[in-house]
């Protein structure tokens, strides 16, 4: 019978080789992850290299100025009358978050205003509201009778329903 020793070096060098797998196969799974989370950052959620999702821009020239004149109302008083701001009947305002009006939303922020479960009219039907923007929607009697659309960083007010005074 032939046997041969086993050199120890041999063995280290066999185990070695294991590690540098192991440490190739990890270099390769993070730089896939890496690059997989780029394109899922940058191609889905359009959120590197300045392309954040801000359609500002969209908003009307007519509500950016009532955005700006209550925005200085909010400066120099506690509170605002918004009724002083607009030139159309309305009994109810409503404060919409980002993405669409419709009578869903209308009712929610009813009930986050503590105001009554009601029937509410959108006589041009839903409207989407893109990403940052927030709307106000004014309602007189449950029916939407104008709508202003602002950026969430300009105005801040509370998520809800209110009622004229």
């Amino acid at each position: 019978m032939n046997h041969r020793a086993i050199d120890p070096l041999q063995h280290r060098s066999a185990q070695g080789s294991g590690r540098r797998e192991r440490f190739r196969w990890l270099v390769g799974a993070t730089i896939l992850f890496v690059l997989s989370s780029v394109g899922i950052l940058h191609g889905g959620m359009k959120i590197l290299w300045g392309a954040v999702p801000n359609r500002s821009d969209a908003i009307s020239t007519t509500d950016q100025a009532f955005a700006a004149r209550f925005r200085q109302r909010l400066e120099d008083e506690t509170k605002v009358r918004l009724s002083g701001l607009t030139d159309f009947a309305w009994d109810t305002v409503c404060l919409i978050e980002p993405f669409d009006l419709d009578e869903a939303s209308l009712r929610e922020a009813l009930h986050a205003g503590g105001l009554p479960d009601r029937s509410v009219r959108l006589p041009n039907g839903p409207k989407p509201i893109p990403q940052p923007n927030w709307l106000f929607a004014f309602l007189e009697r449950g029916t939407v009778v104008h709508t202003v659309e602002f950026h969430h960083r300009e105005l801040e007010p509370r998520h809800g329903a209110y009622w004229t005074v």
